[in-house]
């Protein structure tokens, strides 16, 4: 009975990948996922890339969008495309012919960018010798503008540091901020902060400068914790109805984390990156919108119920060190277990996004590899 139910589980995913098979540009895709993956000076990829892997490194050409999650990115050559990346560290030191939307812990831009740039991350830095062609958004804790930006900037930072032309406005909500001699704002510079802005002799502003003070709010007391306890005990008892229903699968499904990983992590953000793109390709006609809103609305799903397997690894692999996995009960303390790390992990400043990216690449992936294992050890 457990097979036929937790076919169910995979359902999900499947449902999101048909818009894949609607969405014909999205299928032309070349997907690669090692530890360590290298795209050659002198390679040129025709078709848009997706890459899973610990250390990445694109020293040639990529004539469509590169798709990158790893622990270490890092980009030499060109990109004709556009570039959405997530990574430990990510460096753009070659030429991005659209757009670039990376997160990082520390992302660096040493190269052009000829659309927009969108960053969040740790600390971002955009070199003196790079171009930013349309707006740079970001959020990041440390910021550093030492590059020409064509469009505007916005965004919320730490320390921020602009020393280079922007020709757009700028706008920022800030703990600091300071504006170099050598820096030359074309429109308005308006900024939100505690602090005044460190605004040195010789910088030129073109339009109106504005200090807008931030309003001091007190929380509740315990504002915020209850939310969060909700949020694990739901995420708890989905799980629960999960593994009394299919533990098998489950298991399954939490040990394709363990033993592929980065098979788990490539599918994962195949998922996660390109069902939006499809779905919004999808909507585009009018005949396609129940089928790419249907597939948004699972995707939400799929992505909610990754936790589910994420904790279960977690919590199997602590505890299988003293005893074997194999009771409901024993699974259930397992969820449990793996879920209060998991809570624990997104409170720590500047890394519950990173977690919680983590945990929907690894648990969307996991379901798709486990289902393929599956059915190849049944024929």
């Amino acid at each position: 009975m457990e097979k036929h139910i937790s076919t169910g589980l995979v359902a999900l995913l499947f449902a999101v990948l048909l818009t894949f098979f609607i969405s014909a540009p999205v299928l032309a895709a070349d997907l690669r996922s090692e530890d360590t993956v290298t795209i050659a000076s002198g390679e040129v990829v025709d078709d848009d890339l997706y890459i899973a892997g610990s250390t990445i490194i694109i020293d040639g050409i990529v004539n469509g969008d590169l798709w990158a999650v790893g622990s270490t990115i890092t980009v030499n050559g060109e990109v004709k495309g556009s570039i959405v990346a997530a990574g430990q560290t990510v460096s753009i030191n070659g030429n991005v012919a659209h757009a670039a939307r990376l997160a990082g812990e520390t992302v660096n831009i040493n190269g052009d960018v000829s659309g927009d740039l969108i960053v969040f991350g740790s600390q971002a830095s955009i070199a003196n010798k790079a171009k930013i062609g349309g707006d740079f958004l970001f959020g990041a804790g440390n910021v550093r503008i030492g590059g020409l930006v064509e469009g505007d900037v916005k965004g919320g930072g730490g320390e921020v540091t602009i020393s280079n032309g922007v020709k757009g406005d700028i706008e920022l909500k800030v703990d600091n901020l300071a504006v170099t001699s050598t820096a030359d704002v074309g429109g308005d510079l308006t900024y939100t902060s505690e602090n005044e802005a460190d605004i040195q002799s010789g910088a030129e502003v073109g339009g109106k400068t504005t200090h807008n003070v931030p309003e001091i709010k007190k929380p509740a007391p315990f504002s915020g914790i209850g939310g969060k306890v909700v949020g694990f005990l739901m995420a708890l008892v989905t799980g629960i109805i999960i593994i009394l229903i299919v533990p098998r699968r489950s298991a399954s499904i939490a040990d394709s984390i363990r033993s592929k990983p980065w098979t788990s992590l490539g599918w994962g953000a195949v998922i996660l990156f390109a069902t939006p793109v499809a779905a919004i390709m999808v909507c585009i006609t009018v005949i396609g919108v129940p089928v790419g809103l249907i597939a948004l609305a699972l995707y939400a799903i799929a992505i909610y119920i990754s936790q589910v397997f994420v904790g279960l690894f977690i919590g199997r692999w602590i505890i299988v060190r003293s005893r074997e996995v194999e009771s409901k009960a024993i699974m259930v303390g397992a969820l449990a277990l793996g879920l209060v790390i998991l809570s624990l992990l997104r409170l720590i400043p500047y890394l519950g996004f990173w977690i919680g990216l983590a945990i929907a690449l690894f648990g969307l992936g996991a379901v798709l590899v486990s289902a393929t294992r599956l059915r190849t050890e049944a024929q």
